[in-house]
C-alpha cells in the first residue's frame, strides 16, 4: 500500500520478522493470503482505510519492538543525549512524510469511489453511509481514524525512555482517546445537516479538514522545547533528593497499611510495626535499646507529645530516640517531621549550639517561629553539654530528661611531663597518679616529641584506634609526619593491599595529584583529617579509618563536633585551640570519641597539658547556652523583625513585640539587655529598618502598620545578610551600567561572598601575575570596580595603598580570580598550586560562593530594575555548583557521583543521564574503576529517579 512507512533500522544487529506479531500487525504479515474485501465500492473504501490504519500501526509496533529489543541488546540508549533529538531533521522529516502519505492516502481513497451507497430516511434529518452488503466488516473503535498515526505505539514498547517522550506518546494516546467512536455498529461517522444531506465527495472533503492529523514533529518539538525552556527554581540534585525522599514515604506508608491489614502487630514497638524493629537490627546491627532509651521514649511527654529535652554525654545513643519519633510521626501519625543538621557536618543538632555565634542566631529563630505559628507542633531538642537547662525549658515550654549513661566506660587522664594523671572530678584533688610512661627516648627525638605522643600512640595502634586532635591544621599534618618517623617497619605490613588501594582512590579524587603527606603517612596506616582536605578525600580517609585501613588520625576540634568515628584511645594534644583555652563543652565532645560500643569495654582520653594550664582547666566551668540575637550588635533582631513582617507573621510594632517575648533572648532579658530593654531594643531595630529602606508604614491602616519594601523583601526572600545588603544593590546597580560579559569574571565578582574576605590575605606577587594576565576588557573591568592595575603593582613592589582604597574590594577581585580559573580549568590541585592556597578552602570558596550566587539570584528576582541578572545568574548558579567540564555537569547531578567519577563514567561510554539509568550494575562495575556493587546500584537508582 501506499500508505506504509519504511522504517530504516539503525542497529546492525538482525532480528527475526516473525517474532512480533500482534492484532496491530498489518493483515498481509499477519496471513499469507490475501486479505478479503466487501464487494461494492463503498465496501472498499472502508476496508482500505482499516487496512492503511492497521499497517501504520504495525509499523510503529515494529519500532515498539526495535526500541525493547535495543533496550535488552544494546548497553547505550537509543535516543543517546535524547534532547539532540531536536536537531534530528531526518527523524522529523520522516514523521512528516509518513502523515504527508497517510493523508493523501485518504484523499485518493475517498476520491477513487464513484458508487456510494446513500440511505435516507424521512424522520431522521441526515445522511447515512454504509456498505452495500452486509457481510461487510464492521470497524471497531480501534480501526476508526484519529488525530495520530502512532495510536498503535503501546504503553511496552516505552516504558524506559525520557521523560520528554513519555509526556509526548501520554499527550498522542490521550487525543486518541478522546476522538475514538464509541458504537461498534455503525460503519462510519454519520453527518448531521438541519436542511440537506451532503454528497459523499462533500461529505468526505468536510471529515478531512475536521479530523486532519495534527504534525507529529510540530508536536514532538513543542513538548520537548516545552520541557528544555521549562522555569526549575531548584537543581536537578535537590529533585532528586526529595523524590527519593517522597518515594521511601510512600513505600513506608503501603508497608504500613500492608500491616494493618495483614496482621494485628499495629505498634508494638514504640507505637510502630516490628518491621521497624528488625531494619534497626538489619541496618545498625542494635538488637535492644538501651535502658535509658526505652525510659525516655516511654516518657508521658513523648506519649502525649509535649515538648521535651534530653540531654546525656556524647555516644549515649541520642540520635536513635530521635529517629525512632521521627518514624512515629511519619507512620503512625501521618506527619511532616524537622530533623536539623548543624552547620559542621551531618549529624543531629545539638542544643548547645544555640550559644554559638549566628549559626545559633538561625536556630533560635526557627525554634521561636514554630512556637509562635503552631500549638500542635512538638519540639525535640537534644544535647550532651547543656549548662541551663532551665532557660531553655522556659524558651521551648519543654520538659527535661537527663542521664549520665555512656554504652563503654571512659578513664580520663592528664598527662603532666612524663607522668600520667588520672581525672577524678569528685575528690578533692582532682588528679591522681596513675603511672609513669614506659618509653625509651633518645635526646634527638626528645627534642622532636617533646610531648611523649610517639610513646602514647603506639601503646595502641596498629591494632586499636586512636585519634589525636591538635589546635591548629598545620599542626595536624606535622605531627602525623613525625610520628610516622619513629615507626617500626611493622607498621607498613598491616593491611598492606587495602592500603594500596587507599592510596590509588585519593590519587584518583585528585585527578592524578596526591599529597605528599598522606603519600608518607597512609603507608603507615596514618592520615590527617581537618578541613584542608577535599570532601571526597576527607570522605576516604574516614571510610578507611572506619574500616581499620587507617588506624590514627591527626584531627582539628571540628571532627569531634560532627563525625562519629569513635577510638580506643583520645589524645589532646594541647587544651587550646588555635589561641583558645579549651571550653568544657568542646572538651567532652572531644574526650567522648573514646570508646567504641561493641568493640572495647572501655575508653581512654588523655589530655597534654602543661603546668600553667592545670588550674585553668580544673577551674573551667561549664558554659551555659545563652541567646545570639544581639550577636553582632544586634544583626540576629533585625533579620528576625524582617522576616517576621516580610512573611506576614506580625504587621504592627505590638505583634512584633508580643513574638520577641517568646524568644530565649527574652529569658535571658536580664543577663543580655543590660543597657537598654527589649522592648527599646525591639523599636530600636524596628526604625533602624526603615532607615535602611527595608520596612515601611502602610499607606491605609487596613492594611496593617508595617510592610516590607521591595528591597526588603529582595534581602529576606534571598537570604541576604543585613550587613550586605546595601553595598549588594550598589554593586548590582553599577554593575548594570557597565556590564562586562566577555568572560564570566564580572558577574564572578558579583557572586564572590562579602563574608569571606576577612579570611585570608592575598598573596601580592600571585596576584600581580594573575592579573597581567587577564585581556585588556577584563583589566577594564577591574579598573571600573576600583582595582587598577597600577594599585595591584604597587602592592606586589612592597609599597602601601593609599588611605582611601577600598581593601574589601581589592580582596574580592583576588577571590574572583581563584573562581575564574576554577572555571576554566575545574582542578583544584592545580588552582590551589597557583595562588598558594589550600585544596580545602578552594572547595569552600566555591561552596560559598554557589550558595551566594543563588541569594543573588533571587535578590535579583524581587527587583525589576535587576531582570537582566536572572538568566545570566541562573547559568553561573549551575556551573559554580559543579565546577567541571561542561560534559560532565549531567553527570554529576546523580548522587554519589562527583567529578573524579563522573570523568570514569564518561570515559566509559557512559555520557548521559540516559545512559546511566539504562546501565546494568554489573556491568558498571566491571567496568569503572574502583566501584563497589552498592555504589553503582545507587548511581543507576538516582538516574532513574
Amino acid at each position: 500500500m501506499s500508505g506504509e512507512i519504511k522504517v530504516r533500522r539503525v542497529s546492525s544487529g538482525k532480528r527475526s520478522r516473525d517474532g512480533q506479531r500482534s492484532h496491530l500487525t498489518p493483515a498481509r504479515k499477519r496471513t499469507s493470503g490475501s486479505a478479503q474485501q466487501c464487494p461494492g465500492s463503498t465496501g472498499e473504501i472502508e476496508l482500505s482505510r482499516a487496512m492503511m490504519t492497521q499497517s501504520l500501526h504495525g509499523k510503529f509496533n515494529e519500532v515498539g519492538g526495535w526500541l525493547n529489543s535495543r533496550k535488552t541488546n544494546d548497553t547505550e540508549d537509543l535516543f543517546g543525549d535524547y534532547d539532540s533529538i531536536l536537531a534530528d531533521s531526518s527523524f522529523l522529516a520522516k514523521l512528516d512524510g509518513a502523515e504527508e502519505n497517510a493523508k493523501q492516502n485518504d484523499i485518493h481513497s475517498a476520491t477513487r469511489t464513484k458508487c456510494p451507497v446513500v440511505q435516507k430516511y424521512d424522520n431522521i434529518d441526515f445522511t447515512s453511509l454504509k456498505s452495500s452488503t452486509d457481510n461487510c466488516p464492521k470497524r471497531s473503535c480501534d480501526d476508526s481514524m484519529t488525530d495520530s498515526i502512532l495510536e498503535g505505539l503501546g504503553d511496552d514498547s516505552l516504558i524506559d525512555i525520557p521523560s520528554s517522550q513519555l509526556a509526548f506518546q501520554q499527550d498522542i494516546l490521550q487525543t486518541a482517546e478522546n476522538n475514538c467512536c464509541t458504537d461498534e455498529d455503525i460503519t462510519s461517522t454519520p453527518v448531521r445537516h438541519p436542511e440537506k444531506s451532503f454528497s459523499v465527495e462533500n461529505r468526505n472533503e468536510s471529515h478531512i479538514t475536521h479530523k486532519a492529523r495534527k504534525s507529529i514533529s510540530d508536536h514532538l518539538k513543542r513538548t520537548m522545547m516545552g520541557n528544555a525552556t521549562a522555569p526549575s527554581s531548584v537543581s536537578r540534585t535537590a529533585v532528586q533528593e526529595a523524590a527519593i525522599v517522597t518515594k521511601e514515604i510512600n513505600v513506608a506508608m503501603e508497608a504500613m497499611k500492608a500491616v494493618s491489614v495483614e496482621t494485628t502487630d499495629l505498634g508494638p514497638f514504640f507505637g510502630l510495626p516490628t518491621k521497624v524493629k528488625e531494619l534497626i537490627r538489619n541496618l545498625k546491627g542494635i538488637n535492644d535499646l538501651y535502658e535509658w532509651q526505652n525510659t525516655c521514649l516511654n516518657l508521658d511527654s513523648v506519649q502525649q507529645r509535649r515538648n521535651l529535652i534530653y540531654s546525656l554525654p556524647t555516644s549515649g545513643g541520642k540520635t536513635l530516640v530521635a529517629e525512632i519519633l521521627i518514624l512515629k510521626e511519619l507512620l503512625c501519625r501521618n506527619k511532616d517531621a524537622l530533623f536539623i543538621l548543624p552547620y559542621i557536618s551531618l549529624v543531629q543538632e545539638k542544643l548547645h549550639m544555640l550559644g554559638d555565634g549566628s549559626r545559633g542566631a538561625i536556630i533560635e529563630m526557627t525554634l521561636a517561629k514554630v512556637i509562635y505559628v503552631s500549638n500542635l507542633t512538638q519540639i525535640i531538642g537534644m544535647s550532651a553539654t547543656l549548662g541551663n537547662v532551665q532557660d531553655l525549658q522556659r524558651f521551648l515550654k519543654a520538659e527535661n530528661y537527663t542521664n549520665d549513661f555512656r554504652p563503654i566506660e571512659l578513664k580520663e587522664y592528664v598527662k603532666l611531663k612524663d607522668s600520667i594523671y588520672e581525672v577524678t572530678p569528685k575528690e578533692e584533688e582532682c588528679f591522681r597518679f596513675s603511672r609513669l610512661l614506659n618509653f625509651k627516648y633518645s635526646s634527638a627525638m626528645q627534642n622532636i616529641d617533646q610531648d611523649h605522643i610517639v610513646a602514647l600512640v603506639t601503646e595502641v595502634i596498629p591494632r586499636q584506634s586512636c585519634l589525636v586532635f591538635c589546635p591548629t591544621k598545620k599542626n595536624c599534618e606535622n605531627v602525623a609526619a613525625m610520628i610516622c618517623k619513629y615507626l617500626t617497619k611493622e607498621f607498613l605490613q598491616h593491611k598492606l593491599a587495602e592500603k594500596a588501594t587507599l592510596l590509588g582512590e585519593l590519587k584518583n579524587s585528585g585527578n592524578g595529584s596526591l599529597c605528599p603527606v598522606l603519600r608518607k603517612t597512609v603507608p603507615y596506616g596514618l592520615a590527617y583529617h581537618h578541613s584542608g582536605l577535599t570532601s571526597e578525600e576527607r570522605k576516604l580517609v574516614e571510610e578507611a579509618y572506619s574500616s581499620g585501613v587507617l588506624c590514627l588520625l591527626t584531627c582539628t576540634s571540628t571532627l569531634a563536633a560532627g563525625i562519629n568515628l569513635p577510638a580506643r584511645r583520645v589524645i589532646l594534644r594541647s587544651p587550646y585551640v588555635a589561641a583558645d583555652f579549651l571550653k568544657r563543652s568542646q572538651y567532652k565532645q572531644m574526650v567522648g570519641r573514646a570508646g567504641r560500643a561493641g568493640i572495647d569495654t572501655h575508653g581512654e582520653s588523655i589530655l597534654i597539658i602543661q603546668d600553667k594550664d592545670k588550674e585553668l582547666l580544673v577551674s573551667a566551668p561549664m558554659e551555659i547556652c545563652k541567646s545570639n540575637l544581639m550577636y553582632d550588635n544586634g544583626k540576629g533582631v533585625l533579620s528576625l523583625i524582617l522576616s517576621l513582617i516580610g512573611l506576614n507573621i506580625t504587621n504592627s510594632l505590638q505583634q512584633v513585640m508580643d513574638f520577641m517575648r517568646g524568644t530565649l533572648l527574652s529569658v535571658q532579658e536580664k543577663q543580655l539587655c543590660l543597657e537598654r530593654s527589649l522592648w527599646e531594643v525591639t523599636q530600636d531595630c524596628v526604625e533602624q529598618l526603615k532607615q535602611k529602606g527595608l520596612v515601611t508604614e502602610a499607606a491605609k491602616p487596613k492594611e496593617g502598620g508595617l510592610q516590607v519594601t521591595n528591597l526588603g523583601r529582595a534581602t529576606y526572600k534571598g537570604s541576604v545578610d543585613l550587613t550586605y545588603c546595601e553595598v549588594l544593590y550598589r554593586d548590582l546597580s553599577k554593575g548594570l551600567e557597565c556590564l562586562m560579559l566577555g568572560s564570566f569574571l564580572h558577574l564572578v565578582y558579583l557572586v564572590t561572598p562579602y563574608d569571606m574576605v576577612s579570611q585570608f590575605k592575598p598573596d601580592w606577587m600571585v596576584y600581580f601575575r594573575q592579573f597581567t594576565m587577564l585581556s585588556d576588557v577584563e583589566q577594564k573591568m577591574c579598573a571600573a570596580v576600583g582595582v587598577p592595575e597600577s594599585l595591584i603593582a604597587r602592592k606586589a613592589a612592597g609599597q602601601n595603598m593609599k588611605k582611601n582604597v577600598d581593601l574589601v574590594g581589592v580582596n574580592r577581585l583576588y577571590m574572583a580570580l581563584v573562581l575564574l580559573s576554577l572555571l576554566k580549568e575545574t582542578d583544584l590541585w592545580s588552582v590551589a598550586n597557583k595562588f598558594q592556597l589550600s585544596r580545602g578552602f578552594l572547595q569552600t570558596l566555591l561552596s560559598s560562593s554557589s550558595a551566594f550566587c543563588s541569594c543573588v539570584l533571587h535578590f535579583t528576582e524581587e527587583l525589576e530594575e535587576f531582570w537582566p541578572f536572572k538568566a545570566l545568574l541562573t547559568e553561573l548558579t549551575r556551573r559554580l555548583t559543579y565546577c567541571v567540564q561542561a560534559e560532565l555537569i549531567p553527570l554529576m547531578e546523580v548522587a554519589g557521583v562527583m567529578e573524579g567519577r563522573a570523568k570514569h563514567l564518561y570515559n566509559a561510554g557512559y555520557k548521559t543521564l540516559a545512559h546511566l539509568a539504562n546501565a546494568d550494575p554489573n556491568i558498571l562495575v566491571k567496568t569503572v574503576e574502583n566501584l563497589f556493587k552498592k555504589q553503582a546500584n545507587q548511581i543507576v537508582a538516582s538516574a532513574k529517579v
